[in-house]
């Protein structure tokens, strides 16, 4: 299986506030012909609640394989906070 590795800090920003940043990520990601993404949290020093409840709602509906690695605390504790309004 062919898998892309997305440094978010770097192709995106390390402050991720906005929520059309994850659907803009998203529409890329979706576009490709790849069907698994690593997405690597590595110097991501701050996610806002929307970008977290935009890119969790866009994990949701892809159909692409999605796997975080590298999440720093603060950032997976956002992630625990929003993945229970999905549930």
């Amino acid at each position: 299986m062919i898998e892309k590795t997305i440094m978010i800090s770097e192709e995106l920003y390390p402050n991720l506030g906005m929520n059309s940043v994850a659907k803009d990520l998203f529409e890329e990601i979706n576009k490709s012909e790849i069907k698994k993404y690593i997405i690597d949290f590595t110097n991501v020093v701050f996610m806002s609640r929307s970008f977290t409840q935009e890119y969790l709602f866009q994990k949701l509906k892809t159909e692409k394989e999605i796997e975080e690695i590298n999440v720093p605390e603060n950032i997976q504790k956002m992630f625990d906070v929003i993945s229970k309004d999905f549930l």
